[in-house]
Formats: C-alpha cells, sequence, structure tokens
C-alpha cells in the first residue's frame, strides 16, 4: 500500500472567518485513506476549533511572536516532513519557514482575496503606503517561488495576474466549499425572538468591519423606508458595531434594522430572508451569499471579483455595479416588490449552490496534492 500525503494545512488562528471555516472544512473532508492530515495554528484558539475532526492532528505553536513562529514552524517541518503545505494568511511566514526547514514542502498559497483591495482595507496596517509597498515586493518575490496559489474566484486570479504579473499556470481556481447538508439540516432550525408583523425580512451577515461596507447598507435601508416596511437583521460582530448603532440610530431604523451579533447558526435566518443583502467594498469570494443561497434566499449584493463570479445576473440575485445607496436601495425594491421573481431567484439560488458543494471543491484540491507531490 502506497504510504499516504501528508498534507498541513497552517493558519495564524481558527477565529471565526471565512478563511478559518473553509481550512477547517476542506481539512475534514479530505480522504483519510489517501492523506495524513494535519493542521498547525500559531494561536490555539478560535470559534473553530471544536470543529476539527479528532482524526486531524491539530498542533499549536509553543509561543507565538513575530520572531519565533518562524523557526518554531520550520523545526514542525523538519519533523514531521509534510509532503504539502497550504497556507492561509501568514503567507510569508510560512515559506520562510519551508526554506528554513531544509525539507523543502511543495507550499500552496490560498488567496482569499484581492491582494490589491487588502492592501486598500484600512482595517489592516498594510494598507500605509510603506507596509503595502513591502507586501507587495514580498507577493512579486515569493508567490513566483511556490508550488501553486489557490484563487478563489477567477477576479483574485486576475488580479494576480495583472497586477502582480504571476504566471497564470501557476494560479488554481478553486472556490470555497459550502457544506449543503449540514446547511439544509440547520436552516431547518426554529427561529425565536424575531418578530416581523409580517413584514418582509432582508437579512444581511458578515464582520462587523470597513470591507463590509455596513454605512451603505444603513443608508439604503434608510432610502428603502420611505416606499415600504420591512425587517433588516444583521449578523455578526467585529470593532464597528458601536459606530453602526449609531448610524441606524441616526437614520431612524431603531425599529426597523437590529444587529443579532454572532451566530453559530445563521442559516435558519437566511432561510427565512426574503433578500439577502451584502454591500461589500470587495470580495474574494462571497461564502455567505453561496450559503443564503443554498438556504433559498434571492440575493442582492455589490459588484465585486467575489460576488460576479456566484451570483447570475437577473436569475439567483441582483448585482449592483454602483456601489451606491440609492441604486442599491432599488435593487431591493425591485426583488421585494415582485413575488414571482423572488421565488423563482430563490430556486434557481438553491440549485446554483451546487457548485461549491464540499465534495466537488475536495475532489479538485485532492487533485491538486496528488498532483504536486507526483
Amino acid at each position: 500500500m502506497a504510504a499516504r500525503l501528508h498534507v498541513c494545512f497552517v493558519l495564524p488562528s481558527l477565529n471565526g472567518g471565512g478563511a478559518e471555516r473553509a481550512a477547517v472544512k476542506i481539512m475534514n473532508a479530505l480522504d483519510a485513506s489517501h492523506f495524513a492530515r494535519s493542521m498547525y495554528v500559531f494561536r490555539r484558539e478560535g470559534r473553530y476549533l471544536g470543529d476539527v475532526s479528532p482524526d486531524v492532528a491539530l498542533v499549536s505553536a509553543a509561543r507565538d511572536t513575530r520572531w519565533s513562529r518562524v523557526a518554531q514552524l520550520a523545526r514542525y517541518f523538519r519533523a514531521e516532513r509534510p509532503d504539502v503545505v497550504v497556507c492561509f494568511l501568514s503567507y510569508f511566514s510560512v515559506f520562510a519557514a519551508a526554506l528554513l526547514s531544509g525539507r523543502f514542502p511543495r507550499v500552496v498559497v490560498n488567496q482569499q482575496t484581492p491582494v490589491s483591495a487588502f492592501l486598500r482595507d484600512r482595517d489592516y496596517h498594510w494598507h500605509q503606503p510603506v507596509q503595502r509597498r513591502l507586501f507587495e515586493r514580498a507577493v512579486r518575490a515569493t508567490y513566483p517561488r511556490v508550488a501553486a496559489v489557490v484563487a478563489t474566484s477567477p477576479g483574485v486570479a486576475a488580479d494576480l495576474t495583472s497586477v502582480f504579473h504571476l504566471a497564470a499556470e501557476r494560479i488554481v481556481i478553486i472556490p470555497n466549499p459550502v457544506d449543503l447538508p449540514e446547511i439544509d439540516r440547520l436552516s431547518r432550525e426554529p427561529l425565536a425572538g424575531v418578530a416581523s408583523d409580517g413584514r418582509p425580512m432582508i437579512v444581511a451577515a458578515g464582520r462587523l468591519a470597513e470591507a463590509k461596507n455596513y454605512p451603505l447598507l444603513v443608508e439604503s435601508l434608510r432610502l428603502l423606508r420611505r416606499e415600504r416596511p420591512f425587517i433588516a437583521l444583521i449578523l455578526g460582530e467585529g470593532e464597528l458595531e458601536r459606530s453602526i448603532r449609531e448610524a441606524i440610530a441616526g437614520a431612524g431604523l431603531e425599529n426597523d434594522v437590529f444587529l443579532c451579533g454572532f451566530q453559530t447558526n445563521p442559516w435558519k435566518y437566511m432561510a427565512r430572508a426574503d433578500v439577502f443583502a451584502l454591500t461589500s467594498r470587495y470580495e474574494g469570494f462571497g461564502n455567505v451569499l453561496v450559503e443564503a443561497m443554498a438556504c433559498g434566499a434571492p440575493v442582492v449584493a455589490t459588484s465585486s471579483p467575489g460576488t460576479r463570479e456566484i451570483v447570475e445576473r437577473g436569475r439567483t440575485g441582483l448585482l449592483v455595479d454602483d456601489h451606491a445607496a440609492e441604486p442599491f436601495a432599488r435593487a431591493l425594491a425591485d426583488v421585494l416588490s415582485d413575488p414571482p421573481r423572488r421565488a423563482s431567484m430563490s430556486r434557481a439560488a438553491r440549485a446554483a449552490a451546487e457548485r461549491f458543494a464540499l465534495p466537488r471543491v475536495v475532489e479538485r484540491y485532492e487533485a491538486l496534492f496528488e498532483q504536486l507531490a507526483a
């Protein structure tokens, strides 16, 4: 019997982000008869720690400091000798550790967002001019030397080729997966404590951060409220919670828009939504859009590389090219005012989500790992 390939995923932690959840889902689903699986985290913390399969070796650094993480990871590579290492974030630390280890595992970068958009994001210190130039130089020096770059959408891949001049043949486009049976099961749970009073329900979900552009959503809802009643639920937590609450109050929407915090089961909300709204400045891959579609929710989203890959205009939802309140409010109104069209979008959205089913995505990762190790 041939030896199993050792695949190691490396992440800063397992906190509640789309990349972390995707990593856990993919790792758990890899065929254990063909792959020895391990997950290395710099900090043993996060909401998804408990979701890692007991069959996956979960390893954490003894100390997570800027200067020790590379040395510790290099020692782990020397001791365990993984065949393929996939880094979700912390790309340069992982690449440096692979070189330092002397074992030269095949390093794969999982690129979740367009690099150029990420470098403009004020949530991260990389948007400062000096740091941004350093990051750009590191990308240009490092990415051509890794075994492969997995881009979550064609838009992420196009950013790497056009802005950073990475050769297209070094990029593999694989979307993030959704666990459709899990979503279907959990979406059926009862929704307690929400009284819509017969009003249509709008649901939004995501980190309360600058990139998600909640001020645009609140202003769009203010305009929408002029012509129709609704209830809007925002699922998520983050550093901008206070300012978003203030924006809701300033728009006079305290009785219409509610912040619901982080939800372990957002799908029971999505399944009852008349429309799912996403106002992100950019998305590499809109995980929540696919999840909402799997729940049968028509979607209205701002256009960006990750949303254009997912939403089929007019069939599964609407894309708003102009990231402004008036056109976004008009798109919400168009969906809410046309029940037959909304029902058609709901059916099409459920069917379209099948493209991103977990088994299909994992098959593509397994094929990539076997190809790299050949």
